[in-house]
């Protein structure tokens, strides 16, 4: 496996002409080492759990949790008449709350903050923590949790991924790579887009055989505190975060170099997310 192309030290004003033109996953290191949130989580996690509670308001945010068994994968049940983890809505205060305390455990339960939009949660963190060279439109969303493994999905967006604590390991695929990622269900997924059914920790793969022939054009990407990743619209991403504190802020927007309708790789994945389903 490869890794996406590295710009260190962009200048924020070169990111849509030099990156984001050319569809493919960029790693941007040091693209966020300036907000304030990065520097707290250098120094402790509960320097960054005291930064985070000193903006967080009482809006409640969608938070996942998983039994320790399941080793905080997001997937389904079984028998796949529902998925592996519950859902409530509480405050950030409540997660961080969780999260001190599970940091104890030896074998914690997973929990997480998926793409909760922080112009709600944490309505002062976007003046404090400048998202450089994005569209008004891209609202700063909040994911926050220790081990979480996310399946690998896809965007109808693009996305800038920004770590601010704890590492993130993305793994890539191009659009057309969704043959060989053995697609679950279309309409009932733990994610807003269907999912590879493959466990990329441990493969299956006499059940899943051209797994081998995805990971040949797979990217790996692994992430630290300061971080950013670029992920074109459509490239099918498998997220998986380590240790007791992991926070990213991610921003989604569509503009006129979005992939629309009229193009071969939108076409490409629809006709074969269209067959899968037949």
């Amino acid at each position: 496996m490869n890794t996406p192309i590295e710009y260190h030290d962009l200048d924020p004003a070169r990111f849509f002409s030099e990156v984001a033109a050319s569809y493919r996953p960029a790693i941007l290191r040091g693209f966020v080492r300036y907000w304030p949130a990065v520097r707290a989580a250098q120094q402790s996690p509960e320097a960054l759990c005291q930064y985070v509670l000193g903006l967080a308001s009482n809006a409640e945010v969608d938070a996942v949790m998983t039994p320790p068994a399941e080793r905080g994968r997001l997937f389904y049940k079984p028998d796949m008449e529902g998925f592996n983890f519950v859902r409530n809505k509480v405050p950030v205060a409540r997660v961080i709350e969780q999260l001190a305390r599970y940091s104890q455990f030896d074998a914690p339960p997973s929990v997480a903050v998926q793409s909760a939009l922080i112009d709600d949660c944490l309505p002062r963190f976007p003046l404090e923590n400048v998202a450089p060279a994005l569209p008004p439109s891209a609202r700063p969303r909040l994911w926050l949790g220790n081990t979480i493994t996310t399946p690998a999905h896809f965007d109808e967006s693009y996305n800038l991924a920004c770590v601010v604590s704890g590492a993130r390991r993305f793994t890539l695929f191009p659009p057309g790579q969704v043959d060989n990622l053995y697609i679950g269900p279309l309409d009932f997924a733990p994610t807003p887009t269907p999912i590879s059914m493959v466990n990329f920790r441990d493969p299956d793969y006499a059940q899943h055989p051209r797994f081998r022939e995805a990971l040949q054009h797979a990217l790996v990407a692994d992430l630290l505190p300061g971080d950013a990743l670029y992920i074109p619209t459509l490239w099918w991403h498998h997220v998986q975060s380590t240790g007791p504190l992991n926070m990213m802020v991610n921003y989604w927007w569509k503009n006129g170099q979005a992939v629309d309708s009229a193009s071969p790789a939108f076409d490409a994945l629809l006709a074969a997310l269209k067959a899968l389903n037949a």
